[in-house]
C-alpha cells in the first residue's frame, strides 16, 4: 500500500492558503479549505487525509474546536495547529481539546512547516500500522476462539452460527449500521459454555429440562465469557454485550443488577431474544409463529422493537438450510472447503459428537475431521451444504489427511 501523503490546509484567508499551497505542492498532496465548514465537507467527501494543518482564529469555529471534531471523526489523522497566538492558555487548549500533534506559531518559514508536516505524515503512518496490526491480532484471536468452540463444544458452535445468521437479519430490519460489536458478540455468545461440564452442555443444547442449579450455571457462563473476552484489547463493548446477553429488557435474568431497558447494550438486547428463541426451537418442529407466540407471552423481557424486527426478518427461516443457491453434496474429506456447512452430525467411532449438523467448516475443523481414521476411508462421504454465492475457499489440501 502506498504511503498517504494527503494534507488538508485550513484557513479563512485565501492568500495564506495559496501561498502555503505553492510551497508544499511539490512535496505533498495538498488540498485547501477556506474555513472550518469547507474543511469538514472535504473530510467527508475526499479520500482520507494523513495530516490536517489548521489556523486557530477563524469565524464560526476556531481551530481548536475544528481539530477536536476531527479527532473524534477521524482519530488517525495527524492534527497540527498554526496560529499567531503564542500564549500558554491557547497552547494548552489546543493540546487538550484539539489533541494536536504539533503547535506552530506564525510567522512560520516554509522549511519548518514542511518539516513538521513530514513528521505528521510519519506519525500518521505509525498510527495506521499499529491499528492494522491490532486489527489483525483481534481477527486472529476471534478466529482462534471460534475454532476452539467448534472443536470443544460442537453444539455451542452450531448455536452461535445460527444466532449469527439471525443477528444479521434482525439488525438489518432494525436499520442499524453494522458494527464490530454486533458481529463478534454473536460469534462469541456461546464462549462461556466451554467452562460447562460436557454432560450439562449436551443436555442444554439438546433441549433437556434443567434443574435450578444447572440453569444458574448456564446463565453464569455469560460472566465466564465476559472475563475471557476482556483479555483482548478493544473488546470491552463486546464483553459487555456478551455479559448481558441473558438479561431481560425488564431487568429479569442474569446478572442480578439494576441495568435494564435502553441502558442495556443493543447487541445484548438482540442476543437475549435470539438466544431464547434458539432455546425454544431446539429439539422440536414448532412453527415460527408458535415460537414467537411463546416469546411474546413473556413480552416485558424483550425490547419491543427487537421483537417486531424478528417478526419482520425471521419468519420462514430454516435452521439448517443453505442459502438460495446452496447445493447439498456428498463429498470425500479431501473435497471439503472452508465455508461449507455440515448437513449431518459427524461422530467418531465411539459415537462421540465431533461436529454438529449446521456447523460451518473452517480449515481447523477440516483438519480435525482429517485426524479421524475412518473418515479418511476412500468410500467415506460427508454430506454438506455448499453455497456458491459465498465462494468457499479450499481447505489446506492434504493437510487434513496427513
Amino acid at each position: 500500500m502506498s504511503e498517504n501523503r494527503r494534507v488538508l490546509l485550513v484557513d479563512d484567508e485565501m492568500h495564506v492558503l495559496q501561498a502555503a499551497y505553492r510551497v508544499l505542492r511539490k512535496s505533498v498532496d495538498v488540498t485547501t479549505a477556506n474555513g472550518p465548514k469547507e474543511a469538514l465537507e472535504k473530510l467527508q467527501t475526499s479520500e482520507p487525509f494523513a495530516v490536517v494543518v489548521s489556523d486557530q482564529n477563524m469565524p464560526g469555529m476556531d481551530g481548536i474546536k475544528l481539530l477536536g471534531v476531527i479527532s473524534r471523526k477521524a482519530p488517525s489523522i495527524t492534527r497540527i495547529m498554526l496560529t499567531g497566538n503564542n500564549d500558554q492558555k491557547t497552547a494548552m487548549n489546543a493540546v487538550n481539546d484539539g489533541r494536536i500533534f504539533r503547535f506552530i506559531t506564525k510567522p512560520c518559514d516554509s522549511e519548518s512547516l514542511l518539516k513538521t508536516i513530514e513528521e505528521g505524515i510519519a506519525h500518521h503512518r505509525t498510527i495506521v500500522a499499529e491499528r492494522e496490526l491490532l486489527e489483525q491480532t483481534l481477527s486472529g484471536s476471534i478466529k482462534m476462539l471460534v475454532d476452539i468452540i467448534a472443536v470443544s463444544k460442537p453444539r455451542a458452535h452450531l448455536r452461535s452460527s445460527l444466532i449469527q445468521r439471525w443477528v444479521r437479519k434482525v439488525h438489518k430490519a432494525l436499520e442499524s449500521k453494522p458494527t464490530l460489536e454486533q458481529g463478534i458478540s454473536a460469534m462469541l455468545c456461546t464462549l462461556g459454555y466451554l467452562t460447562l461440564p460436557d454432560e450439562l452442555a449436551e443436555r442444554y443444547f439438546s433441549g433437556s429440562e434443567l434443574n435450578p442449579d444447572e440453569l444458574r450455571s448456564i446463565n453464569e457462563a455469560a460472566a465466564q465469557a465476559r472475563d475471557l473476552v476482556m483479555n483482548i484489547p478493544r473488546m470491552e463493548g463486546i464483553a459487555d454485550a456478551i455479559y448481558y446477553c441473558r438479561k431481560g429488557y425488564d431487568g429479569s435474568g442474569f446478572p442480578l443488577d439494576d441495568v435494564q431497558g435502553e441502558n442495556l447494550p443493543e447487541s445484548a438486547r438482540v442476543l437475549c431474544a435470539l438466544i431464547d428463541l434458539a432455546e425454544i426451537t431446539t429439539g422440536n418442529s414448532q412453527s415460527f409463529e408458535s415460537c414467537m407466540a411463546e416469546l411474546e407471552r413473556n413480552a416485558p423481557r424483550y425490547d419491543p422493537r427487537i421483537l417486531e424486527a424478528m417478526r419482520q426478518s425471521l419468519g420462514g427461516d430454516q435452521v439448517f438450510a443453505g442459502g438460495v443457491e446452496a447445493e447439498r453434496k456428498s463429498v470425500s474429506i479431501l473435497q471439503l472447503l472452508s465455508g461449507d456447512t455440515l448437513a449431518e452430525d459427524i461422530r467418531d467411532a465411539d459415537g462421540r459428537l465431533l461436529l454438529a449438523a449446521g456447523s460451518p467448516l473452517s480449515s481447523v475443523t477440516i483438519k480435525r475431521l482429517g485426524s479421524v481414521k475412518f473418515l479418511r476411508e476412500p468410500d467415506m462421504r460427508i454430506d454438506i451444504w455448499r453455497d456458491y454465492k459465498v465462494a468457499p475457499s479450499q481447505g489446506v489440501p492434504g493437510a487434513a489427511v496427513s
